[in-house]
């Protein structure tokens, strides 16, 4: 059964499919890169699909459907997520204020940000308007020292979560975000201001290091998180 080269091309998809998180996990590979040798799997698997086609064509019908069935299950382990972020846009930076937009300055430092920047594209503005309308930057009824002493409580609590600079006099705080699997590392800084009239205003900003889009990922980390800090208010 073996022998059968629509077999052998469909195993070499599912490799692919337990290589990319495990390479990624383990730091062997960038995160970046990881996710690019989990994305081949689909299209070696498409490619022993096709295999297994003549292979039942030829009559060889159990090593055919079970290539069909293993280059299929590639196609659709590396597929869902793909289609669970549809609809998102292409664009991989996110703010809550987009009139004045929270500033990465710690970030800067970092060697993973040299060269690149981290200026907020104009661009970006209309389409976060867009697809993000509910985004917005978050009003408490609390003073804004003590907002911010939670949101950076919280921030430091949130798993995979890393705290790599506070501003105290600013009321700014930055930080990493690194994904479960992949290791995928984000930059984000959170913001608080006195409201006019009374209150505190909280916004946040989450931009991905690596990718054109990130299948809302970014909106969703912010959304999170502010919820989570009204939700913890006293």
């Amino acid at each position: 059964m073996f022998r059968s080269w629509s077999l052998r091309i469909s195993l070499v998809a599912v490799l692919l499919l337990v290589l990319g998180p495990l390479l990624g996990f383990l730091g062997v590979l960038p995160g970046f890169q990881a996710m690019l040798v989990f994305a081949s799997a689909a299209l070696v698997g498409l490619v022993g699909i096709v295999a297994s086609i003549v292979t039942v064509v030829r009559g060889r019908v159990v090593p055919g459907f079970t290539a069909m069935a293993l280059g299929t299950l590639a196609l659709v382990v590396v597929l869902t997520p793909a289609f669970a972020g549809g609809g998102k846009p292409p664009i991989n930076d996110i703010s809550t204020d987009l009139k004045d937009v929270p500033a990465f300055t710690h970030a800067r430092t970092l060697p993973e940000n040299a060269g690149k920047d981290l200026g907020y594209p104009e661009d970006f503005k209309i389409v976060v308007e867009k697809f993000y309308p509910d985004l917005k930057s978050r009003k408490l009824a609390e003073p804004p020292d003590a907002v911010f002493e939670r949101a950076v409580a919280l921030a430091r609590a949130h798993p995979g979560w890393t705290v790599t600079n506070v501003d105290v006099q600013a009321r700014t705080f930055e930080g990493v975000a690194e994904s479960r699997v992949f290791r995928l590392r984000d930059d984000f800084v959170v913001r608080v201001r006195p409201e006019e009239g009374g209150g505190t205003r909280v916004d946040m900003r989450s931009k991905s290091r690596a990718g054109r889009g990130d299948m809302g990922a970014n909106a969703a980390r912010i959304h999170e998180f502010l919820e989570a800090l009204a939700g913890s208010a006293h």
